[in-house]
């Protein structure tokens, strides 16, 4: 298991892109990410992260790519958990538990396509 190593991003840093393979997750400690979907060619904030919540994650869990992009709002600080870190954590949990965070994480991803579409579809609805 890896050690974290903290990072720091300034403001308007683009963490990590939409759909790009996932190789850490993060710990914010200081300052605020904003993950966000691209419908239509438009930027739907999905999540605002916090100091103390962890982003980044879903891709490592289930091998799958990056469900949105996550930037910097204001300089950060966070701690980043290695795939090899977050495997060891999961092989450590108990019987069941893997099934169970995986099937979550599915509704999870389709719950952040469907909430994307929505927000662009009432933004849209808005501008008429």
């Amino acid at each position: 298991m890896s050690v974290p190593e903290r990072r720091t991003f300034a403001k308007g840093a683009v963490i990590f892109k939409e759909g790009e393979n996932g190789r850490e997750a993060y710990m914010l400690q200081k300052g605020k990410v904003r993950i966000f979907k691209t419908v239509a060619g438009r930027r739907i904030t999905i999540g605002v992260v916090q100091p103390g919540q962890v982003f980044g994650e879903l891709a490592l869990l289930d091998n799958g790519s990056r469900m949105g992009a996550a930037v910097a709002e204001e300089d950060i600080t966070c701690l980043t958990m290695s795939k090899a870190s977050i495997d060891h954590m999961m092989n450590e949990a108990p019987n069941g538990l893997a099934t169970l965070v995986l099937s979550l994480l599915g509704t999870v991803r389709a719950m952040g396509d469907d909430l994307a579409q929505a927000r662009a579809e009432l933004e849209e609805h808005r501008r008429t």
